[in-house]
């Protein structure tokens, strides 16, 4: 067996954890309708997080004052609370709308959905790229 490479201390998993079997992280723990704690946000105020056929899928609206903007639904990337663990406790997904790219990380804080999103133009209207910090509930 090949020596595992690793550059930190959490990319070894413990002694007693069984080598993994290959098997997906489990994004149940992710998975429904969250909704923006702050009314008057200006990021996303709605995701519907789903699973199907394993992975997770994730469908993003923007807050707007009239009704909500669909983002439209990607897939996800869950990843687990450590090397040797299957649950899903955060989860990155990607969105392209042309004019703009927006990376949509995530975990969990308790019962609580920690949201950044990290947002690059590409257009010509000189606006700053930016980051965003959100809070959701289910």
């Amino acid at each position: 067996m090949a020596a595992l490479e690793f550059r930190r201390a959490n990319d070894l998993p413990d002694a007693a954890a069984r080598p993994s079997s290959g098997a997906p992280i489990d994004p149940a723990p992710l998975v429904g309708t969250w909704h923006s704690t702050n009314k008057a946000t200006r990021g996303i105020s709605k995701l519907i997080l789903a699973e199907r056929d394993g992975v997770l899928t994730v469908q993003a609206f923007g807050a707007w004052e009239s009704a909500p903007i669909d983002w439209g639904e990607v897939q996800g990337q869950a990843f687990a609370g450590g090397v040797g663990l299957s649950a899903g406790v955060g989860f990155k997904a990607f969105y392209d709308f042309g004019f703009l790219q927006t990376i949509v990380a995530a975990y969990l804080n308790k019962r609580i959905l920690v949201v950044d999103t990290y947002n690059t133009f590409k257009d010509t209207s000189g606006r700053f790229n930016y980051f965003f910090r959100d809070h959701f509930y289910q």
